[in-house]
């Protein structure tokens, strides 16, 4: 799905003193630029022989790291990725506390009084990958782990992200074999999910009806920054059966709407960009309203 880059290892070199400052700050940097350039999970022994430290040396600062959310162990490897914190700092820039709340806040509200399970998702390296998640009261709750991987091809997040892309990178991560038949309802065929991508671009969110989980629906819309660019998607997923009048009609300006109010925290719609004019056009038809 990804491809791998090298780059220099960001160390000094040997003998050369640091600049004046903390040297366990500069050697944590350190570790989140080699993550970063691996493209995937590395290991400590790995980091360790690269930056030219001592494996105990590393693993402290990488126990550091994981316990404030910048970086995380994948559980069944016990490698090391990204976490969410660098994730929304990446994506964010200067405005990511602001974007940061603002998210989490919007994920409250569908959570508490519509009863939707809600999802904040990035494109990092070739995946979808789990930034934010809260949990509804209601009677399906769609647990998943913070920094956790998601399909692109069945997911309503995941058909945002990658409608975010030009057909030829789509076409790239999405490959030309037969996808994974996650439900009965799955769309396995890499070209359909394709095709699908301009109607997802034009109406300007996604929706899914038990292509991931039997039984549950999603809708997903983008997260936009100032110059138009997709930097994220939110999503939502509920019971297909739910009691009361909870339809995709229903959830779908829910969802536009609280992506247009994340979206002004980075910027969206102030230059005017066609993406951004589309994005604030459905999120204020929806009550998106600052």
């Amino acid at each position: 799905m990804s491809t791998r880059r090298t780059i220099p290892s960001p160390r000094v070199v040997r003998g050369e003193r640091r600049s004046a400052g903390s040297q366990s700050l500069e050697r944590g940097l350190d570790i989140l630029e080699t993550i970063e350039a691996e493209s995937g999970d590395i290991g400590v022994r790995e980091m360790a022989r690269r930056l030219e430290l001592s494996p105990t040396i590393v693993q402290r600062l990488v126990t550091s790291l994981a316990m404030r959310g910048y970086i995380e162990k994948n559980p069944e490897t016990a490698r090391y990725r990204l976490g969410h914190r660098s994730m929304i700092l990446g994506a964010s820039g200067e405005r990511g506390v602001d974007y940061a709340v603002t998210a989490r806040r919007e994920l409250d509200r569908l959570a508490h009084e519509h009863q939707l399970n809600g999802f904040i998702s990035v494109l990092r390296g070739g995946r979808a990958i789990y930034l934010l998640a809260v949990q509804a009261h209601g009677p399906v709750a769609i647990r998943v782990s913070i920094g956790s991987e998601m399909p692109l091809h069945s997911t309503a997040a995941g058909k945002v992200l990658l409608a975010a892309l030009a057909d030829g990178e789509a076409r790239k991560l999405l490959g030309h074999r037969k996808l994974a038949a996650i439900t009965p309802h799955t769309i396995t065929d890499p070209a359909a999910v394709l095709a699908s991508l301009s109607r997802v671009r034009r109406q300007g969110y996604a929706t899914v009806v038990e292509e991931n989980i039997p039984g549950v629906l999603s809708v997903g819309a983008p997260i936009n920054n100032r110059g138009g660019n997709v930097v994220a998607a939110l999503s939502t997923a509920f019971p297909k059966y739910l009691d009361g009048d909870m339809t995709l009609q229903r959830v779908v300006p829910l969802v536009t709407a609280a992506a247009l109010r994340v979206s002004r925290t980075l910027g969206a719609g102030e230059l005017g960009t066609a993406p951004a004019v589309r994005l604030t056009a459905i999120g204020e038809r929806n009550g998106g309203k600052r």
